[in-house]
């Protein structure tokens, strides 16, 4: 090159300082901390890009040089040797006058943040096809003051940490981290937007470069989303929790605490409700092993003596069952109302209820003389209602209620177990004793007994149960076993 000698003094990277403004101009400011704004439309700015302007004096000897040139710009992470970063700049017939001169360079997005950066340059005169002079020693690059005093931004190379508020880590593996400044209840964090209203903006999880899992928010549906594999979990907007479909649990709740795995509050309508689709051989519930020595299911209602802890009109199979008592459901007929403790008799059937299985017994006051078939013992009234809480449904189902069972109501009867029977005053009771249906209509008695031949010979009455304790003057019932024969 004719013995020329190139210098290059006092580069200055000026794009580094006017991306430093630009943040600065787009930073948001004066919104409190929890603060919701009304939606807005703004502009969208262009993109600062990764390039930027860089301004040099070149010597050509001991003077500055005039001219073009072509000038060569190569990025390192290093002052000498080193890894080069990006690709090799080159400028043609770059314009120079009095030794100045400015470029634009780009190494490409990824060029900065990762350490140090060195910039190393070469020149030949702008009409020569000889090789480039390289010039030394390499230029450090520096950031500019107003990028160094970027608001509440810190960057940490050596620890691979980047804060926004804060310049250190809650956890030794933190990457990136956002503290928000503010007082007692108010929001702090940031938001992830989409710039049309029906995106569907993001949070993703991903290892070695492959993604994972994410969770979103459907700009259309307004729904919230979690994918791992599949959606797994859905947030309406219309508020509740949809959670699967699952290849085996979709729901699995572990407590070793001593306390219940899962309570549920019942807020006017059912505090669960499980089901099938229509036409699925599945189980509504099932219990393959409950794991305890106690109970497998233990329900309970606040009403024990005429509410259902379970109610279904499907049969019942089980290897065995442990009850108090046991009861029917049943019509009352003929003219007189019905209360607790009725001794009652069978006189016909009547249609199944809506979605039972079989008639329904017709039942009336049972007497020693015209209704001797005596089906049972009254517990309570019932009727066929709408379910409470299942009105928009029009569900219906069998409810308890106080007060004498008229003509046309539904009654449960006390078929097998414990329960208080109404007695006749005039026939004393000892416990231990068979009874039947009394003359007073409704009423229990003895069975009554005859000595024939050194033999005691017991009425073939229908019985009603055992007594389990003795009448007494003013007691109206006594408990009584019924088995009915």
């Amino acid at each position: 090159m004719n013995g020329k000698q190139f210098y290059v003094l006092g580069g200055l990277i000026s794009g580094l300082l006017m991306a430093a403004l630009t943040l600065w101009i787009v930073w948001p400011t004066g919104t409190a901390v929890g603060q919701i704004q009304p939606e807005t439309t703004t502009a969208v700015l262009a993109p600062t890009g990764s390039g930027f302007t860089y301004q040099g004096q070149l010597q050509d000897g001991n003077s500055p040089a005039n001219g073009s040139y072509d000038l060569q710009f190569m990025l390192y992470d290093a002052a000498t040797d080193g890894v080069q970063v990006g690709a090799t700049v080159t400028a043609e017939d770059v314009p120079v006058s009095k030794g100045l001169f400015v470029v634009k360079l780009d190494f490409g997005a990824g060029a900065f943040g990762g350490g140090g950066r060195w910039l190393a340059l070469a020149a030949r005169p702008g009409d020569s096809i000889a090789a480039f002079t390289p010039l030394t020693p390499r230029q450090e690059l520096t950031p500019a003051p107003y990028a160094l005093a970027l608001p509440n931004v810190y960057a940490n190379e050596s620890l691979n940490f980047v804060g926004i508020g804060r310049n250190f880590r809650i956890s030794g593996n933190e990457v990136f981290g956002v503290r928000a400044t503010g007082n007692a209840n108010d929001y702090g964090g940031m938001y992830v937007e989409t710039a049309h209203a029906n995106g569907w903006p993001f949070y993703g999880y991903a290892t070695n470069g492959s993604f994972r899992a994410w969770h979103y928010y459907n700009g259309t549906s307004n729904n919230w989303h979690l994918y791992n594999g599949g959606l797994r979990l859905t947030v309406p907007s219309s508020g509740g929790l949809r959670i699967g479909p699952s290849a085996d649990y979709s729901l699995v709740i572990s407590n070793t605490t001593g306390s219940d795995g899962i309570r549920i509050y019942d807020t006017g309508d059912d505090a669960i409700q499980l089901g099938v689709p229509p036409d699925t051989p599945n189980y509504g519930v099932y219990i393959p092993s409950p794991g305890v020595s106690t109970y497998g299911l233990w329900p309970n209602t606040a009403n024990a003596s005429g509410e259902w802890a379970l109610y279904t009109v499907d049969s019942i199979s089980a290897s065995n069952v442990n009850l108090n008592r046991l009861t029917l459901v049943a019509q009352v007929t003929g003219a007189d109302a019905l209360t607790a403790g009725d001794v009652v008799a069978v006189t016909g059937a009547a249609d199944s209820l809506p979605d039972h299985h079989g008639p329904v017994p017709l039942v009336r006051l049972a007497d020693s003389t015209t209704f001797q078939g005596v089906i049972g013992v009254v517990e309570s009234r019932m009727v066929w209602a709408v379910a409470p809480g299942k009105e928009a449904e029009g569900e219906m189902s069998l409810q308890s209620r106080p007060g004498p069972a008229q003509p046309g109501d539904f009654v449960t009867l006390v078929v097998l177990g414990v329960t208080e029977v109404k007695v006749d005053p005039a026939h004393p009771i000892s416990a231990g004793q068979r009874l039947t249906a009394a003359s007073l209509a409704g009423q229990a008695r003895p069975l009554e007994t005859r000595q024939l031949e050194g033999m005691t010979v017991t009425e073939s009455a229908p019985t009603i149960g055992i007594a389990l304790a003795d009448s007494a003057v003013g007691r109206a019932t006594i408990p009584v076993f019924v088995t009915l024969r």
